[in-house]
């Protein structure tokens, strides 16, 4: 029986999910549990029902890899790329690369092995493949997306071991062997931060933040200001959304503690 991957949608034209122009694929299912997230309806492994301004739907859908891979390459013109070495060593240089797919979710390597013939068969065409991820994986789905992944999105969260179980439901010695083995592994990694109030843009853990990429310089970070556009779909779903938006002014303290990093700081409002 060939693989089959759970998708919630597949969004075209993206300029936000990495260099250039993107199609996005929001995997469902996630290994943390944050109370702000932006996609609830990627938290599940499982299709959900939901019921919206009177109209239900599910959200939920099973491509075959083959499926996954021709909806992929139905904008195979706006992101074919040329260049030949996608490891860079910049900020400067992601603007070189193509546009490609970007895999989201959700996290999206708790189906790469699943994904790996679709991804082989986009390489094969010379589509560059990004992924947005926690982190939050077995070590040997890491090294898998890592042979089948060009370029890596990585969040940092809440790095305090008890908060991050208690609010996550993450285990964060899994997160710091994990970061540790993508950032050796050469791949170009941005760090993105959702700056969310009391939980990750308290003073505490914005140090133990700076201490983690002091030892790792990333080619960028983006600190994300957070929304709660998604209020919609917690209803939707029945779950309460848990959001602590942050003042302009912090986040711009935030970005001057990074500073001296060494590395370039975008705020993006995502």
């Amino acid at each position: 029986m060939e693989e089959q991957l759970l998708i919630s949608n597949i969004q075209r034209f993206s300029l936000n999910d990495g260099p250039g122009v993107r199609t996005t694929i929001f995997m469902k299912g996630c290994s943390l549990r944050c109370p702000w997230c932006a996609n609830p309806e990627n938290i599940s492994s499982q299709i959900q029902p939901y019921t919206k301004n009177g109209i239900s739907g599910v959200y939920g859908k099973y491509y075959s890899t083959e499926e996954l891979y021709k909806e992929c390459m139905r904008d195979e013109a706006f992101y074919r790329g040329k260049m030949q070495n996608w490891n860079i060593d910049n900020a400067d240089d992601i603007k070189l690369l193509p546009g490609g797919i970007t895999f989201s979710g959700g996290e999206p390597i708790l189906q790469i092995e699943n994904l790996q013939p679709v991804c082989q068969k986009l390489h094969a065409n010379s589509i560059h493949i990004a992924v947005e991820t926690c982190l939050f994986v077995k070590s040997e789905l890491l090294d898998l997306a890592i042979e089948n992944v060009d370029f890596f999105y990585c969040d940092i969260k809440i790095l305090d071991k008890s908060m991050c179980k208690k609010i996550e439901n993450g285990d964060i010695e899994l997160f710091e062997n994990n970061i540790n083995v993508l950032m050796n592994s050469k791949k170009p990694v941005v760090i993105r931060i959702p700056v969310i109030g009391e939980y990750t843009a308290n003073k505490c853990n914005r140090q133990m933040v700076k201490s983690l990429l002091y030892k790792y310089k990333p080619l960028k970070i983006e600190l994300i200001k957070e929304h709660n556009l998604a209020e919609s779909k917690y209803i939707s779903l029945g779950m309460n959304i848990d959001y602590h938006g942050v003042s302009d002014d912090l986040i711009e303290k935030y970005k001057r503690e990074l500073h001296d990093i060494g590395v370039p700081i975008e705020i993006c409002k995502i």
